[in-house]
């Protein structure tokens, strides 16, 4: 059974919100949890500031969901980052780390613009993607009917794993684009008739 030095080096590890999870929960806990608990939350400035600073990181938190919520609003309506840094104050956060936020929330936005995005990469991507995943996939999925007889359904989970990995490493852009996504969807049709086609010429040799 663990001694109460045992769980002090534990519990010295935990987190603030950990710490507060356990104490929620001490009753449950034996006595040497409990004694350890109570020496590492002692060290730490006592229950009363363990609440406070819990309660401050909530708090900050909330800060930085709301204004990220708000930047990104005023972003896509066109405001320029150099205005928002200008407008927002907080008794929370530091203006550095308002600027950063703000920097933060405009890099993803226009991310998002890029990946959704329709270039001539995302087409000559999508094509070459398409065609070398649905191909390779293809013989796969021919292979496994030829020598099992059967279709399993983990090969088609992979050929749609394969076509958008593929597809997304030519294009440089997610599923969120549409091309993307399309491609991916006729890649994997591809796959599935070429496996077919290779199957109904070869037939099934797996007790060959």
């Amino acid at each position: 059974m663990p001694t109460v030095q045992d769980l002090v080096n534990i519990y010295q590890s935990y987190s603030e919100k950990e710490l507060m999870d356990v104490y929620s929960n001490i009753n449950n806990y034996s006595y040497e949890a409990n004694e350890a608990l109570q020496i590492v939350i002692s060290n730490k400035g006592g229950i009363n500031k363990l609440k406070e600073k819990l309660a401050n990181e909530l708090a900050i938190e909330n800060e930085i969901s709301k204004i990220k919520m708000e930047v990104a609003e005023f972003i896509k309506r066109g405001f320029e980052t150099n205005d928002l840094k200008n407008r927002y104050k907080s008794s929370l956060l530091t203006k550095e780390q308002l600027d950063s936020l703000i920097e933060d929330v405009k890099t993803k936005i226009e991310s998002e613009k890029s990946d959704k995005k329709i270039k001539p990469r995302t087409i000559i991507g999508s094509v070459i993607g398409g065609v070398i995943s649905g191909t390779i996939g293809g013989i796969f999925w021919g292979v496994q009917m030829i020598y099992s007889g059967h279709i399993f359904a983990i090969f088609g989970f992979g050929i749609a794993l394969l076509s958008y990995g593929t597809i997304r490493f030519f294009t440089k852009q997610s599923k969120n684009n549409i091309i993307v996504l399309i491609a991916t969807m006729i890649s994997v049709i591809y796959a599935l008739v070429l496996g077919e086609i290779l199957y109904e010429l070869f037939g099934y040799i797996g007790e060959h």
